[in-house]
């Protein structure tokens, strides 16, 4: 989770006080934090910085002292320390966030989340929007999957008054969303540009060569002639290009927005373009969002827009249309779902819910009408109307909401709002006695009879890669590995098919210490299988290994004759040929209905350099399930 420093100054002028009611204090919010599911790490005196080649504002704490390098230009303020500017004080909260609520990341999005819980400005906020005068026209070239990033949605900002709190907030919040609802600017990246720099009425987002134009990328002189790079110079040359790389270079072509004239706004996800870039006299800012998840791209630039409605409430914002031609040169086939071919953004219509009172009433464990109830959706922020039926409620989810999928969460918004601290503890009605499964009572046993052995017990990642399963160990992708249909990281995109991986790696990381080391862990990995109700299923192992000069495959053998003997079970042993083990000294083991338990020996010595060990390896691997014949 993200810790997010919120400016308490920010804050408090954006809570006014309801009657005759005092003035909400700092002390206040750290009360109400907790109450509105924010933990408060603590209420600290910030020194605050400022790039002076981009403008980012940075809040320090003295023990953090200042910034090394610029997270926004990658100026480097160690080698060039004039490029970063030491401003006043002042005093946040340094709040542990859930990264399912970006819309509460900034001082204007947590106050207006405030207002509604305290009751001084309830219900569906409105935000006026005026009609476009920019179009911005995609390539279809971006649909491809040799250049994909098919999606953007923009918006003008216009009136803009500009401080170093609310530049610093523009900042912030980009950084933010792009971890939070960006995955790290994969699924999402953000652009803020300084509008009057900018002609023409029609933008264009374009695929381009790598190596076709140059530009000035963010943080670059204008002045200087090697300023002008390439977008593949810049992947390769400036920091920030250097950081996303990845995200761009399995493309054959990468993506450049540009506005009426030709001028460079930018290239997403990586970085903006030196001329376009916001300094505090920008008066008029354009935004796009730019990925390959449409809901994302959306979701982010409505938090953007109405967060910034609620920190400067005199800007107007102006709506673009997004026009895509679905064919055109360079355009091919893809799988890709087909795009609306023309509309228009921001959309800040709400989702529709239906929520059942009495399901709400069970769910939550409170006592309430349906008049309550709604009323208790308004304070957090939802419009709510009838549904035509007693015992329901229409719900209007504002668009800036993300994490509002399933009439669950709004379930959990009402319990929010009624206070988790006002629910009554209450004994449940039937009392029963729980037991243990029996593998894992088994697996208890298993565990002792390892470390008595004189094994070392180790837990490790659930989730890893089919790099780090298959292609390093020289064996072909299993069919039945659970892939994760959005990944975190390129490190986690599946279910683990074996537990010696993560044996291996362990291995790998404790290399500077004292050999020998041996190491074991019991634990499931998951495979796919249409017979379950999900689709896949876990099964329990046991694996180990054994590193240090002189062993062998004689002595992986006798770990495991021990461990199966004490199991009490009996296994045999043949004879095979494994890629992952040094021919002739491999094994698979099988047990007496001739049903394959798993593999043993020792590892071949290409496996062993791929994770810098010097010293032999050898292993086993057995199916806890399989051996003991139980679930």
């Amino acid at each position: 989770m993200p810790i997010i420093d919120m400016p308490v100054d920010m804050l408090l002028e954006r809570i006014p006080s309801e009657g005759d009611a005092p003035r909400v204090t700092a002390d206040d919010l750290a009360e109400l934090m907790p109450k509105l599911g924010c933990e408060l790490d603590e209420v600290a005196e910030m020194q605050e910085f400022v790039c002076q080649v981009c403008g980012k504002i940075y809040d320090r704490t003295a023990a953090q002292g200042p910034p090394l390098h610029c997270a926004n230009c990658g100026a480097d303020f160690r080698t060039f320390p004039d490029e970063l500017k030491t401003l006043g004080t002042s005093q946040v909260l340094r709040l542990d966030m859930l990264a399912v609520r970006p819309d509460i990341f900034d001082p204007g999005g947590m106050a207006r989340y405030i207002r509604g819980y305290l009751g001084i400005q309830t219900g569906l906020p409105e935000y006026v929007l005026s009609a476009p005068r920019i179009k911005v026209v995609i390539d279809p070239a971006l649909s491809n999957d040799d250049s994909y990033r098919p999606f953007i949605a923009c918006a003008v900002v216009r009136n803009v008054q500009l401080d170093n709190n609310t530049i610093k907030m523009v900042m912030n919040l980009q950084e933010d969303l792009h971890w939070a609802l960006g995955r790290d600017r994969k699924l999402a990246s953000i652009g803020v540009y300084d509008l009057d720099t900018l002609a023409g009425d029609t933008y264009h987002y374009d695929a381009v060569d790598p190596d076709s134009l140059t530009f000035v990328p963010l943080g670059y002189s204008p002045n200087d002639p090697d300023a002008q790079m390439t977008p593949r110079q810049i992947l390769e040359q400036h920091k920030t290009g250097q950081a996303y790389a990845h995200l761009l270079t399995p493309l054959k072509k990468y993506p450049l927005l540009r506005d009426g004239e030709g001028t460079i706004l930018s290239m997403p996800p990586i970085i903006n373009s030196e001329s376009t870039r916001v300094t505090m006299n920008s008066k008029n800012f354009f935004v796009d969002v730019t990925g390959i998840s449409q809901r994302t791209v959306d979701r982010a630039l409505n938090i953007i827009v109405t967060s910034f409605k609620e920190i400067m409430p005199a800007i107007e914002v102006e709506c673009v249309v997004i026009e895509r031609h679905e064919g055109g040169e360079g355009a091919v086939p893809t799988s890709t779902p087909p795009h609306v071919p023309t509309r228009t953004t921001p959309d800040l219509t709400p989702t529709e819910f239906t929520l059942n009172v009495q399901q709400a009433r069970d769910t939550i464990g409170a006592e309430f009408n349906t008049a309550e109830l709604a009323e208790l959706l308004e304070s957090m922020g939802h419009g709510v109307e009838e549904a035509g039926h007693a015992d329901q409620l229409k719900v209007l989810v504002p668009a800036y909401r993300n994490d509002v999928m399933h009439p669950v969460d709004l379930m959990e918004d009402a319990a929010i709002a009624y206070g988790y601290d006002n629910l009554k503890p209450e004994l449940v009605p039937t009392f029963t006695v729980g037991a243990p499964r029996a593998i894992e009572e088994q697996s208890g046993i298993a565990r002792r009879i390892m470390i008595g052995l004189g094994f070392h017990q180790v837990m490790t990642l659930v989730l890893t890669s089919e790099a780090a399963t298959f292609e390093k160990w020289r064996i072909d992708p299993d069919p039945r590995a659970v892939q994760i249909e959005n990944p975190i990281s390129t490190e986690q995109t599946m279910c683990r098919v074996s537990l010696l991986p993560g044996l291996m790696e362990t291995l790998a990381i404790n290399k500077q210490y004292d050999l020998p080391q041996y190491l074991f862990e019991v634990g499931d990995c998951s495979f796919h299988d249409p017979q379950t109700e999900t689709g896949a299923r876990e099964e329990r192992f046991i694996g180990a290994v054994m590193i240090g000069t002189g062993v062998g495959y004689a002595d992986i053998r006798a770990v495991t004759d021990a461990f199966v003997h004490e199991m009490g079970q009996r296994y045999e042993v043949r004879p095979t040929d494994h890629p992952s083990y040094i021919p002739g000294r491999a094994a698979a083991l099988f047990n007496e209905d001739n049903t394959r338990l798993g593999t043993m020996g020792e590892l071949h010595p290409e496996i062993l350099e791929s994770y810098g060990l010097k010293h032999p390896v050898a292993l086993v691997e057995i199916s806890l399930a399989t051996l003991l014949k139980t679930a």
